[in-house]
């Protein structure tokens, strides 16, 4: 039975280096280390493998036909090693590798295919997974390590997760730009009595809030269109059916032309959160992508000033 050794690359490395150069000494200047060095390293891998690598003719340094038969695979082992540090090279620089994102409909066709796209421009080569679903199953996708990181509209409770506010923005009343409720600085529940109504199902955020503002203000809530995404909401209302309580960002980040936002008071603020598992390693590009979002953000909120009728 053969002799079993546990070889090390660095002996290898060095083995390889003489092999180049043709001398101890050019190998270790080569390596940039001293010719003692190298002796060494030679001789440890010999006794490594129990097999003779080099002799010596005519005062000069020759393989020997052992050393000649391992060479070829030595010579693959250090063409992968260098494949692997090439991957390695290409997936820190954002020209390989892979993010996956959990995040809800409506931020998922706005802030983070804005994100997403523009940070694919800078790394073309990385590949990205889009996974649109409701703000619990998205935190639930962080949490139990489906995914890289979260985008959601709130911000989520968990010991095991690290969440970061991206922008806060208003929830508005979405009108067509030809509705008289279009010309008013802003909209009570009282001035909506009369018109369908537009919005997200109680058990979202949005939802809740909105049926809180209207019972304070001791106003009836009927929804006469309840929706699941905004764009669907946008739509709607574009059509003529009513007044939608949705989120913005579609029309922040220059949808829909013709309606317009008017301020709803009371207040109702969102909070798009980045979500990581604090128990799972992040990729760095991902890390790399939160900047992304965060400037998306930065310039949605920005431009929403001018979008809001004030």
């Amino acid at each position: 039975m053969g002799r079993s050794a546990v070889l090390n690359v660095r002996y290898l490395a060095v083995f390889r280096a003489v092999v180049k150069t043709g001398s101890i000494s050019a190998a270790a200047r080569m390596l940039h280390v001293s010719q003692p060095a190298v002796t060494k390293s030679v001789r440890l891998l010999e006794a490594s493998i129990d097999l003779p690598l080099f002799f010596r003719a005519n005062g000069r340094l020759q393989l020997t036909p052992e050393a000649e038969s391992l060479l070829p695979e030595v010579e693959r082992l250090f063409s992968n090693v260098q494949a692997i540090q090439d991957l390695a090279d290409e997936i820190r620089d954002g020209f390989s590798g892979r993010i996956t994102i959990a995040t809800v409909t409506t931020l998922s066709t706005t802030l983070v295919g804005n994100a997403v796209a523009k940070f694919h421009r800078q790394h073309p080569g990385l590949r990205f997974d889009i996974r649109s679903m409701n703000t619990r199953h998205a935190i639930d996708a962080v949490a139990t390590h489906q995914v890289d990181l979260g985008v959601v509209d709130v911000a989520p409770t968990g010991l095991d997760l690290e969440a970061s506010e991206l922008c806060r923005a208003e929830v508005g009343c979405i009108v067509r730009a030809d509705d008289p409720l279009a010309a008013r600085r802003q909209l009570k529940p009282a001035d909506l009595v009369s018109h369908p109504i537009i919005g997200f199902s109680e058990e979202t955020y949005t939802g809740r809030h909105m049926r809180a503002a209207f019972e304070d203000s001791g106003t009836p809530f009927q929804v006469s269109f309840t929706v699941n995404h905004t764009r669907t909401a946008y739509t709607l209302v574009q059509a003529g059916a009513g007044v939608a309580f949705v989120d913005a960002f579609p029309k922040l980040a220059g949808g829909f032309p013709e309606l317009r936002i008017v301020r709803f008071r009371p207040q109702i603020e969102t909070r798009p959160h980045v979500v990581f598992s604090k128990t799972r390693a992040i990729p760095v590009m991902a890390r790399n992508f939160v900047r992304a979002l965060q400037d998306e953000a930065n310039k949605l909120v920005s431009g929403g000033e001018k979008e809001i009728s004030v």
